[in-house]
């Protein structure tokens, strides 16, 4: 078998190889490219030492010189090239305390964490593989390289990681492994929870949701969920994450359904965004609603949905967005009422093409028509243009505003 490379990366490795060094592809780019799927980014190992790299390349920055990782720009694309290295002691789980340079592939191969990602590939020499990756590759096996029980003191995330491979790529993981995150599982405390936030959601949103229940056979759960206690079945739960869409809010929403009033306090432990904590608590707490086929409480829903959703260009699209989302969501966990919500989905999309209001934005009075006609100044005009607003949510043809004059 032959890579064929992006020429950007040929010939950085053509140039590399003329200045007498070593050069290879890595990692995860060729990992893809066995496995027949386009490499999204192109890693490079050198025997070169990152100042002679500096020196070959008129345009380089130091994005991980303290690991030996320079970046070229080569044709306006940022191309990361490390020097192979050996990995000193690992005192906290998460980094090597020191980096020492090699001249040697495979001693820099054995530093990575599963089989799979410790090939290396280049035009000339073809494979670099001593552990065995392609084989593992071909059977969709996980592996760690060398000692499973090595590999995660030195970096507990890669614990998680297994798993989510596992989900991403629909591979299994070996037995040596699973035993040894079961015995490490406590270790994860030490990695940050920005970092074991991104693998679960890479986890959640991936093609084979299955994989999330190697979490709770392991361990990991608690240690994902920043301490908290999954509050659903979650073999349940990986059957309705199979029907949901791949989209992170959602899929998050049905993976925490289950957590009631504490939402909120897990999404920030695990440090999402406000954003983040608005949409998906909106989702769960509204996840069990009924919403009846009726115009008037169709429209009392889309007033409670947010009216923002980043796109500043068709603000009254926000609130259908969400509310088409929430219905979705309810399918997935109510798939006998497909019809019914459906049918609500056709109603709500019809309130918006005739431009029904429901929202204060689009009633057709505001507050200094109130204040004009003596409601008195703070509550009580809130009050009045909700109760206003009910009005016209009832009989879209009085949103007039000589009409709700006359109402006042």
């Amino acid at each position: 078998m032959t890579i064929v490379l992006p020429p950007d990366v040929s010939q950085i490795i053509d140039i590399l190889t003329a200045n007498g060094h070593e050069a290879f592809i890595v990692g995860g780019c060729v990992r893809d490219s066995v496995m027949g799927v386009r490499p999204q980014d192109w890693d490079i190992t050198t025997s070169a030492l990152p100042g002679q790299v500096a020196e070959i390349f008129p345009r380089t920055f130091e994005t991980g010189i303290k690991h030996g990782t320079i970046t070229v720009l080569f044709d306006r694309q940022g191309y990361e090239i490390t020097t192979y290295r050996i990995d000193g002691l690992y005192l906290d789980s998460r980094r090597p305390e020191s980096v020492t340079y090699t001249t040697n592939i495979e001693e820099d191969l054995s530093r990575r964490d599963f089989t799979m990602n410790a090939i290396a590939y280049s035009p000339s020499r073809g494979f670099v593989d001593p552990f065995g990756g392609r084989e593992d590759i071909s059977k969709k096996l996980i592996r760690c390289v060398g000692n499973a029980s090595c590999r995660f003191s030195e970096d507990a995330l890669r614990m998680l990681r297994a798993v989510r491979f596992a989900g991403q790529l629909g591979f299994a993981v070996d037995a040596e492994a699973l035993i040894a995150i079961t015995e490490q599982r406590a270790s994860l405390a030490n990695i940050s929870t920005e970092r074991i936030r991104e693998e679960l959601i890479k986890l959640i949103i991936g093609p084979n949701v299955s994989a999330i229940v190697l979490l709770e056979s392991t361990g990991l759960l608690p240690y994902v969920l920043a301490g908290h206690v999954y509050g659903g079945d979650l073999t349940h739960t990986i059957s309705q994450l199979a029907n949901c869409p791949r989209h992170a809010y959602l899929r998050l929403a049905i993976f925490l359904a289950y957590s009631g009033n504490e939402i909120g306090k897990i999404l920030r432990d695990l440090r999402f965004d406000n954003k983040t904590i608005r949409d998906v608590s909106l989702y769960v707490n509204m996840l069990h609603i009924n919403i009846p086929l009726c115009r008037y409480n169709i429209k009392k829903v889309l007033r409670q949905m947010p009216q923002v959703n980043g796109n500043e260009e068709c603000p009254r699209q926000a609130p259908l967005v969400y509310f088409e989302n929430l219905l979705t969501l309810q399918g997935v966990l109510a798939p006998d009422d497909a019809e019914r919500l459906e049918a609500v989905r056709q109603e709500s999309r019809d309130i918006q093409a005739s431009k029904e209001c429901y929202t204060l934005r689009d009633l057709a009075i505001n507050g200094e028509d109130l204040a004009a006609a003596s409601v008195p100044q703070g509550k009580a005009i809130g009050d009045k243009l909700e109760e206003l607003l009910d009005v016209v949510m009832r009989d879209p043809a009085k949103n007039c505003k000589t009409l709700l004059k006359r109402y006042i």
